[in-house]
């Protein structure tokens, strides 16, 4: 009679069990990704916005002085980018960035400063370019916009036009 209640018991096996785990882990890691990619467009999307509001102060500021701010114009580049209601951090020879661009004081949705270059060379005034701080580790991918003679183009994720810093990544 022991024999027989010892050899009825019910349950899972150790193999059933492990089989259960697998199947949740792998439900679990498919999740997880599943949001840190919606996490990431997020991110992009929210920085496109942020870049889209800069450009509607630069050509604002574009319209009432015929310029863009930018350095040797009618006023210095950080009076003027504060008339366009954007605050300069620091310029490229103080933040390591690259040549020629200046880090506003607001950061992107990585945590980095957005750039700011204010002209491209002859075209003092006419022409700007702004992007985030983030480049992208595999493809150097950025988001940026620009304009030229008071039209912003719409943001867009690519890669920058101007030189990145050494080791800057995400």
């Amino acid at each position: 009679m022991l024999h027989r209640m010892c050899g009825n018991e019910k349950g899972f096996t150790m193999i059933e069990m492990m089989i259960v785990m697998v199947i949740i882990a792998v439900l679990v890691a498919g999740g997880v990704a599943f949001y840190q990619g919606n996490i990431e467009r997020a991110k992009v999307t929210k920085a496109r916005a942020q870049i889209s509001t800069m450009q509607a102060a630069l050509d604002t500021y574009y319209a009432e002085n015929g310029e863009y701010p930018c350095q040797g114009g009618k006023v210095d580049l950080a009076t003027a980018m504060l008339g366009a209601g954007l605050v300069v951090k620091e310029n490229s020879t103080e933040g390591g960035h690259p040549e020629g661009c200046w880090a506003l004081n607001v950061e992107d949705p990585w945590g980095k400063n957005y750039l700011y270059h204010p002209e491209e060379e002859g075209k003092a005034g006419q022409e700007y370019y702004i992007r985030t701080g983030w480049v992208e580790k595999d493809g150097e991918n950025a988001v940026f916009g620009n304009g030229s003679e008071g039209l912003s183009e719409e943001p867009k994720v690519g890669e920058p036009t101007l030189p990145s810093v050494e080791g800057e990544t995400s």
